[in-house]
């Protein structure tokens, strides 16, 4: 490694430095292949006070080979090709003798030409130009100018330390100077610490109580996590969220066992490791079957002399903390199910929408007529579940804690006596929130979260809050993209047009076609992730928002296999034959009594013998035997275009040929519309 850039910042939040990472890594590659410097090598490291670069890079710029138009060829030869005056003033102006030039086609014309190519500077020379550039190219979420400076940053720039081959580079942004000088952890050092050698980076920070990779951080913090945690007959519950977090919450990490009293476990696991989680940063520990077991560990970002206090501060704060939740959640059960629906009453959902309570009873009549098409067996337990699936947002509990929604109204629902379907219902009804996420555990939280998720898109679509661009406050992709992971992964008999009928709550008709719309696109947009084509999605556009849409993938599955035949090519130009040619009619009638040459009739008898037996295939959703059915047709089609006038002197025989290859052309569209590939 031969370079070197630091920048050194009060502490970013933890949340912006994983893209911080990600905007090096992808800018440094993008800013030296522009000022033609060649990256050999590059590391990235991130701590909450400094981002650096460390990379192998070439000694000098690649020399740049251009391309120089000049004046018109006539203007710069004579006919015989001997330069003109216009020539030797370009060729001058390029440095070069006038016989090194070219003359190329460029538009209409022909011009004189000179390539001329520019030797690559040193990379010392260029380094100051190109890490400005590379540092005011980070953008973060929230940026902030401090002081009577004018540039924006993340935090503000305490220090800047680049080398290069043994020695500084040497620039400014915004009065900072760029010198060999570093600092260590803020608390555990003081002095600054200079280095020589890039090489000694790593060490030197290391002395000074700094881990700067971040990979070596993570390592640490599961290692002693994990070690503590054997300690006590348990494991660490390693939240991938949490340990990002944490990781750049340090640069120092020491982990630090500690314990609460085991009362609290009489608490919902879940809102004892939110509280651990979400509102300390502290990592839970469970028993090897997973059960919480009473201890916790606390990530510093000091040394091990000050695990004790370390210890004795956070048991005193989980304490207090658990005591709240203890308050909250044994007031919520005092209260009881029933008196946290009619509280609902008194929560504006929105003022145009009424309350909670009023969105409860929505989500209760779409529920029953989602059940009604598809489980009319679970219509009583789902009323109930639909009941008091919003009950818990009125409860302390979740005033406190808002991620346990869902959660604790399944706690509740179980204290009140209600059955284990009922409460997993409610507690798993905002379950899928991608297509990758786990479905809800039962038939009613399916169909529940279904019946949730149409109100949601419904309500905002009404208020006109539709999305647009990259723009999803209210998250109405996720939940379309909710929908339609339950009917693709339940394979419920329901299309997109099915479900979205479902709703009757003030949307009329308009609407209702707007939110079929958005959600058969985010069903395409499925698909195309999926590694299917454009081409091939489009051949299924026509079924679906009618058909069930775990059918839609199939057809779709179908299409993409059947597309890899051999002689699909064949059959291909055969329905396209038939696509265009009736394009620009109006539907006729068939009359097989006006059908003349052996060839048609052949045609139309192939088709009638087709009917059934695709008829059984669609049935019995077999997609790819039905089109290979269809493949048998081609040689009737191409027969019938060889040898049959479609456009006939006679309107009525005219007309019947048209009849017969609309009827085809449906019989061929039955699977999906092949004519719409390319």
């Amino acid at each position: 490694m031969n370079l070197l850039f630091e920048i050194g910042v009060e502490e970013i939040p933890a949340r912006f430095i994983p893209q911080a990472i990600e905007q090096l890594e992808e800018n440094s590659g993008k800013i030296f292949s522009h000022f033609r410097i060649n990256i050999e090598e590059l590391k990235v490291y991130a701590t909450p006070r400094r981002l650096t670069i460390k990379a192998k890079v070439s000694e000098e710029q690649a020399s740049d080979e251009r391309l120089i138009w000049g004046p018109p060829a006539h203007h710069a030869f004579d006919e015989q090709g001997k330069p003109k005056e216009a020539a030797y003033a370009f060729a001058k102006a390029q440095n070069i003798d006038v016989c090194q030039l070219e003359i190329k086609k460029k538009g209409k014309g022909n011009y004189v030409c000179a390539k001329v190519t520019q030797k690559g500077k040193k990379t010392e020379e260029v380094l100051p130009e190109l890490l400005k550039e590379l540092f005011f190219s980070l953008s973060f979420p929230k940026m902030m100018r401090w002081g009577s400076g004018t540039i924006k940053f993340v935090r503000p720039v305490r220090w800047l330390m680049c080398l290069y081959n043994y020695k500084v580079v040497s620039f400014e942004i915004d009065g900072i100077k760029a010198e060999e000088k570093t600092y260590g952890h803020r608390f555990l050092t003081e002095n600054s610490i200079s280095l020589s050698k890039i090489q000694d980076y790593e060490k030197a920070l290391n002395e000074a109580f700094v881990i700067v990779d971040q990979k070596e951080r993570k390592q640490i913090i599961i290692s002693e996590a994990q070690e503590l945690a054997n300690k006590v007959n348990g494991k660490v519950l390693l939240d991938e969220e949490l340990l990002t977090e944490v990781n750049y919450l340090v640069e120092f990490p020491n982990s630090v066992l500690c314990e609460f009293p085991e009362e609290y476990l009489s608490l919902p696991e879940e809102l004892l490791i939110t509280v651990m989680k979400d509102h300390q940063r502290y990592f839970a520990v469970t028993d090897f079957n997973g059960k919480l077991k009473n201890y916790f560990i606390v990530v510093t970002n000091t040394i091990k002399e000050n695990e004790d206090n370390v210890r004795k501060g956070a048991q005193k704060v989980i304490k207090a903390r658990f005591e709240d939740a203890k308050f909250y959640y044994e007031e919520d059960i005092k209260k009881g199910l029933d008196s946290l629906v009619e509280a609902t009453k008194g929560i504006v959902y929105h003022e145009k929408l009424g309350s909670l309570y009023d969105k409860s009873l929505r989500i209760l009549k779409i529920a029953e007529r989602i059940a009604q098409k598809v489980l009319p067996n679970k219509i009583d337990s789902l009323r109930i579940a639909a009941r008091y699936c919003k009950a818990d947002l009125a409860s302390g509990v979740v005033g406190e804690f808002p991620e346990l929604q869902g959660i604790m109204g399944g706690y509740y629902a179980k204290a009140a006596g209600l059955t284990q379907e009922v409460a997993m219902a409610i507690t798993e009804h905002y379950l899928p929130k991608s297509f990758t996420d786990a479905l809800p555990s039962t038939e009613e939280g399916c169909l529940l979260s279904l019946a949730d998720k149409l109100d949601h898109i419904a309500s905002f679509f009404y208020l006109g809050q539709i999305p647009s661009g990259t723009e999803d406050p209210f998250g109405l992709r996720r939940a379309a993209n909710g929908i339609l992971s339950i009917l693709l992964r339940k394979k419920y008999p329901l299309s997109i047009e099915d479900c979205v009928d479902t709703i009757e709550n003030f949307v009329d008709e308009n609407i209702k076609k707007q939110i079929s719309t958005f959600i058969a696109q985010r069903l395409e947009s499925y698909f195309e992730s999926s590694n299917y084509g454009v081409n091939l999605i489009k051949t299924i556009t026509d079924f679906i928002l009618l058909r069930p849409v775990y059918e839609v993938e199939q057809r779709l599955q179908a299409v993409k296999l059947f597309y890899e035949r051999q002689d699909f090519d064949s059959f291909f130009l055969a329905v396209k034959r038939v696509s265009n040619i009736i394009k620009n009619y109006e539907k006729f009638e068939l009359n097989p009594s006006v059908l003349i040459t052996q060839e048609e009739k052949n045609l139309y008898n192939a088709i009638i013998e087709k009917k059934d037996q695709l008829k059984e295939y669609l049935t019995k959703a077999q997609f790819l035997d039905a089109l290979n059915c269809l493949n048998t047709l081609t040689p009737f089609i191409n027969n019938f275009f060889d040898r049959v006038l479609v456009m006939d002197k006679d309107e009525n025989i005219k007309r019947n040929r048209l009849a017969l290859l609309q009827e085809l052309a449906l019989l061929l569209k039955s699977v999906a519309d092949l004519s719409k590939l390319y």
